[in-house]
């Protein structure tokens, strides 16, 4: 039971984030292009000018922006994959579900809300329904993923 409850968690938290994906992919991308050595394209002979090589870091600061960079690497690449699974998951979906997916995780809106809205586009659920249509969306999403066998 306790692993059931893990991936339904794991898949609403892929689903709330998904809205903030391309700001924190962007900002992966600028923070790891601002770590990285910037290199010149003049050529300057060695010992003159004020052009900062590699050489001008000791070994545990070269070390240190190395290890920040691998992380940085690993993490912009698991949101990629996060991003790129979740819109091809999405793309599965009926468009009622996907109505659902929109008013609930992108909208934010409360169960209730979200049983209203439905219901306003011709899609009546009892709360019982509602929660296992819910069930079954994130079933299908986590099934899609390689998540859930």
């Amino acid at each position: 039971m306790a692993k059931k409850q893990k991936y339904f968690q794991i898949v609403e938290a892929m689903l709330y984030d998904y809205k903030y994906l391309d700001q924190a992919i962007e900002n992966l991308t600028a923070e790891l292009e601002s770590i990285m050595p910037q290199t010149s394209t003049s050529v300057v002979r060695l010992g003159q000018g004020s052009t900062k090589t590699p050489f001008d870091t000791s070994q545990t600061e070269r070390w240190g922006i190395k290890r920040a960079e691998s992380k940085l690497r690993a993490r912009l690449l698991e949101k990629r994959r996060h991003k790129k699974a979740i819109k091809a998951a999405r793309e599965q979906l009926t468009d009622e579900e996907n109505t659902f997916i929109w008013l609930r995780y992108d909208k934010e809106k409360t169960h209730d809300e979200v049983m209203e809205a439905l219901e306003s586009r011709g899609h009546p659920y009892s709360r019982r329904q509602y929660f296992y249509m819910r069930k079954q969306i994130i079933n299908k999403i986590a099934r899609y993923m390689g998540i859930l066998e």
